[in-house]
């Protein structure tokens, strides 16, 4: 592929945004990049159900910003994988919405012989989620599993270590541009993923920086590279439940670990338990059940136990457990990995301080969401979100929509985990 084709990808994937079914239909019409640069508006026009937002965004013809994105990523190391490259996973082309081009640094796994097992969690983990996670990802890696992640604080970093601590390999899917460590004190982890033959993966260009958005969004590759996805540890507004989702939308297998109804941070794994989600306690029981159902992915016979619990050396040594917030930058860091985290700023006084949180909340005018978001969204996401005001809290009982009350609270909670509302005292529900 040459310069100028590596650049049409970057364009057209910049102009439709991530997580809509735009691409799935472009494709349908167009074979290369290049001829939908090319199209004028009145081909365009002849796209079934293309919006007025994507016709405009398509319609800019200007490259310059793909120019630079791709010198960027020849500059500091990053290569990229478009959606028609042999290598793509073809796993990731059936998914509803595939990504039409994704960044990496390190090694792109060859997913079509691999056994992936996408392993996700809750930030704020307890010592049984740590050592569950970590037991799991150590022995499913030694049994020749591939531990996909997003890298995320806390459970997530946690699976990670554990799968290279066995001697295996794991690939982590950010939110971010593959320039910036975040958290930032995974840069050492993302560093050491790259150095032991895993890979680092984004459909965010670099420079890209993290936005709570874009974390529920990327979820749908991690579930969309794995053929069975483990929910370690979450609570009931964790984003580790639209991983799950995603994944059964994708016909995918989802685990969940049995946890004590006394802990808050894994209220959501007995949800999915009771939502229809098999139980995974022991490794070993994946590597039997899945070892001859996909005979072209081999796993080992036997996985390799755990002895003496989660090595908390590790989780320290690469700031997953135990890490100073304020830490320097590695001096060693790679040229495509920097801290995303900046020095405080002084903060200015804000004249809705004084204000209740309720009324504060609603005297700020809404953010517009991201085209890309509101793509993502379900029909009773939309629904409820439309039937919400832009500047007055409101209970669920209040929104008025064709769906039932089960169904407004289940809507809620997943526009609160995509950042899209707030939940505020006294169970009201305002826009953020």
């Amino acid at each position: 592929m040459n310069r100028e084709e590596w650049i049409d990808w970057i364009w057209l994937s910049e102009a439709i945004g991530r997580s809509g079914d735009t691409f799935r239909k472009l494709i349908g019409h167009f074979n290369r990049p290049g001829e939908l640069h090319a199209a004028d508006e009145k081909t365009l026009r002849t796209i079934p159900e293309l919006n007025r937002h994507n016709l405009k965004a398509l319609m800019n013809k200007d490259r310059t910003d793909a120019v630079a994105i791709y010198e960027r990523c020849e500059r500091i190391g990053i290569s990229l994988m478009p959606y028609n490259a042999d290598r793509f996973p073809q796993v990731l082309r059936e998914i509803p919405d595939p990504p039409p081009l994704l960044y990496y640094v390190g090694q792109f796994p060859d997913f079509e012989k691999l056994f992936c097992v996408g392993m996700v969690g809750t930030r704020k983990m307890s010592e049984a989620g740590l050592q569950n996670g970590y037991r799991l990802a150590y022995e499913l890696a030694s049994a020749k599993a591939l531990i996909i992640s997003g890298l995320a604080e806390g459970i997530d970093g946690v699976c990670a270590v554990g799968a290279l601590e066995a001697g295996g390999k794991t690939v982590a899917v950010i939110g971010c541009g593959l320039d910036i460590a975040y958290p930032r004190h995974h840069g050492k982890l993302m560093n050491h993923i790259v150095e032991s033959g895993g890979a680092i993966l984004s459909e965010y260009p670099p420079g890209t920086r993290p936005m709570p958005y874009h974390f529920p969004i990327r979820n749908r590759i991690i579930s969309g590279l794995s053929q069975l996805v483990i929910v370690v540890e979450a609570g009931m507004a964790s984003g580790s439940l639209i991983t799950a989702r995603d994944a059964v939308m994708q016909g995918k297998a989802v685990y969940s670990v049995p946890t004590d109804t006394n802990i808050g941070a894994a209220e959501g794994n007995n949800q999915l338990l009771r939502d229809g989600a098999k139980i995974v306690i022991e490794a070993q029981d994946i590597v039997d059940r899945y070892r001859y159902v996909f005979e072209e992915r081999p796993l080992a016979e036997r996985v390799k136990p755990l002895a003496g619990g989660a090595d908390r050396a590790a989780l320290s040594r690469y700031g997953v457990i135990d890490f100073d917030r304020m830490e320097k930058p590695d001096a060693k860091e790679s040229a495509w990995c920097k801290p995303a985290s900046e020095p405080p700023k002084a903060r200015t006084a804000d004249p809705t301080d004084a204000l209740p949180k309720q009324d504060k909340a609603a005297s700020k005018p809404s953010e517009p969401i991201p085209d890309e978001v509101l793509q993502s969204l379900t029909p009773v996401q939309r629904a409820v979100l439309e039937a919400m005001p832009d500047d007055v809290p409101v209970t669920p009982e209040s929104i008025r929509t064709e769906y039932g009350f089960g169904e407004v609270l289940a809507a809620l909670t997943m526009l609160e985990i995509l950042g899209i509302v707030r939940k505020l005292p006294g169970s009201m529900y305002g826009k953020a």
